[in-house]
């Protein structure tokens, strides 16, 4: 690999490795130069804009250093992380050429971004997320695609940066991606101004049975989709896949998690959940405008409402909000700030053939025909929102549920199972086929040709040879080496011991590197992304 030292071959190198160059030729038009200079580009613009916007002169020269730094450390992520991605690609589909990949520059720039968003999280340079995106003007909605495609490149990212990009993906996912200038909203009006249904992006096996008990994992954690690729890319996708099903999937798996978070505090049985999540999902489906410039929280906790009042199951909305801060990644600002008109989305609503108020297909870019000219955006608190705005849309479907409605009462929508970590293998070394997993799933070790270790029957001796290999770079002995961890709270010093050596057999050497490099740049030797207008 490029970015990675293969025992003591040396440090990493910057550029593309020689198996990268060998792929780029294979394609049927050579994409290596604008790869590089793209990439040259983008990391120019990112140290002008730090130059740009720093105070003093003395944090001018701090600030400059450390976004050296990231540059350095971006680039040896982008072209490590791109070898890999074309690499599983290639595999995939069955082709050497994936000109279309390499050549499509949205993608690209996307790609760029996360990895530098991968170093300013690493070295806590003061650009917080979603920054960096307005500086490459970048849609949240295609970043967060491009976060799925990095996450499944299996290149050993560090668990801080792992759980930052969990962190980015979810905020696209729950108000990023629904602002009024999205991309997303074109996607939408292509298929016909609707979201898709939960049973329309989620295989049955991932839906809850509700015969059933036991939960089983969803195995599509928003932010760790490392089975599904940045589908709009590739070739010959089904409809399936389209990037509007993936992320529609995404927001359904993370809304469900959410509303049965909720569950236990509010004293939500299963029943009444199920009559929430019906009523969330025809929201989405039906009333898609209701999102525009919004949160998605906000509409849960409506939907939470209004259920429990119509079935006579009243909670009163202000413990809802409370219970809704209570959660550890909880906006409070959701509560507070609350668009109530002024949008680029006409609220008028028209009756349909089942008399049921519907919308008429509206998206941000429909004319508005009652304000012609620009308007004033009007917030208010949650409550506010509820009884001037979500009511007007939605009171008409939820009291079907009402147990004297007297009609037919709607087919509960199926629900995302419940979450759970599944066993998933992460690999620590090119080199070596070493892998590290969250935990042994059975009582004992099953039978395998390869050295195995798990925390909960291995002996020690196991995790030294594991350990002395990754340190010394030798090859394995074995077909296959695999580490698995204990669960979260149950790891002891051995588990923490192998998890520093997965971190420092190579990023010492890469920060140790990109520190002379970026020494010498600054004793007047510089990088070809500062001399950018020079080429």
């Amino acid at each position: 690999m490029a970015t990675e030292p293969q025992g003591n071959q040396g440090p990493p190198r910057f550029g593309p490795s020689d198996r990268l160059v060998a792929m780029f030729r294979a394609c049927s038009g050579d994409p290596t130069q604008g790869v590089k200079e793209r990439l040259r580009r983008m990391l120019h613009t990112f140290l002008q804009h730090n130059r740009d916007n720093a105070g003093n002169r003395k944090t001018k020269e701090m600030l400059d250093a450390s976004a050296e730094l990231c540059c350095c450390e971006a680039e040896i992520w982008y072209y490590r992380i791109l070898e890999n991605l074309i690499s599983q690609e290639k595999r995939r589909l069955g082709v050497g050429d994936v000109s279309g990949f390499l050549e499509n520059n949205l993608v690209q720039c996307c790609l760029v971004t996360c990895c530098l968003e991968i170093t300013i999280c690493s070295n806590h340079l003061p650009c917080d997320f979603p920054a960096l995106l307005q500086i490459f003007n970048v849609a949240p909605y295609h970043f967060g695609t491009v976060i799925g495609l990095v996450l499944r490149a299996e290149v050993s990212l560090p668990c801080a940066v792992v759980r930052h990009l969990n962190q980015v993906h979810e905020k696209v996912l729950e108000s990023l991606a629904w602002t009024s200038d999205s991309p997303l909203w074109e996607e939408i009006r292509a298929n016909e101004g609707h979201l898709p249904t939960c049973q329309q992006v989620i295989p049955p096996t991932q839906l809850e049975d509700p015969k059933r008990t036991a939960f089983e994992p969803d195995g599509d954690l928003p932010g760790e989709d490392v089975s599904q690729g940045a589908d709009s890319t590739s070739i010959g996708q089904p409809q399936r896949s389209s990037s509007l099903h993936l992320f529609t999937r995404k927001v359904y798996s993370l809304m469900g998690k959410r509303l049965r978070e909720l569950c236990p505090t509010l004293r939500i049985s299963d029943e009444l959940r199920l009559k929430i999540w019906t009523c969330f999902e025809h929201s989405l489906v039906h009333f898609i405008s209701l999102m525009v410039d919004r949160h998605l929280d906000q509409l849960l906790m409506c939907a939470i409402y209004i259920i429990a009042k119509i079935t006579k199951m009243e909670i009163p909305f202000k413990h809802i909000m409370k219970c809704y801060k209570s959660q550890p990644r909880a906006n409070k600002s959701v509560c507070k700030n609350v668009l109530i008109s002024g949008s680029d989305v006409d609220s008028s609503t028209e009756k349909s053939n089942n008399g049921e108020h519907s919308d008429i297909i509206l998206t941000p870019s429909t004319p508005s025909t009652h304000y012609p000219g620009p308007r004033q955006e009007q917030r208010g608190n949650l409550i506010y929102f509820y009884n001037q705005v979500y009511t007007t849309k939605m009171q008409h479907f939820a009291k079907q549920f009402a147990p004297t409605s007297g009609g037919e009462t709607p087919p509960l929508s199926p629900y995302p199972r419940q979450w759970k970590a599944s066993p998933r293998g992460h690999r620590l070394s090119n080199s070596h086929s070493i892998f590290i997993s969250p935990y042994n799933p059975e009582p004992t070790p099953p039978p395998t040709t390869g050295l195995c270790y798990y925390f909960n029957s291995s002996p020690s001796e196991r995790l030294r040879e594991i350990n002395n290999m990754i340190k010394t770079g030798r090859s394995p002995n074995r077909q296959g080496h695999v580490a698995s961890l204990a669960k979260e709270g149950e790891d002891g010093p051995s588990a923490k011991r192998l998890r520093l050596n997965d971190q420092s057999a190579w990023q010492r050497r890469l920060r140790n590197v990109v520190n002379d490099r970026v020494t010498r740049q600054i004793q007047g030797k510089e990088s070809p992304v500062t001399q950018l207008n020079q080429h």
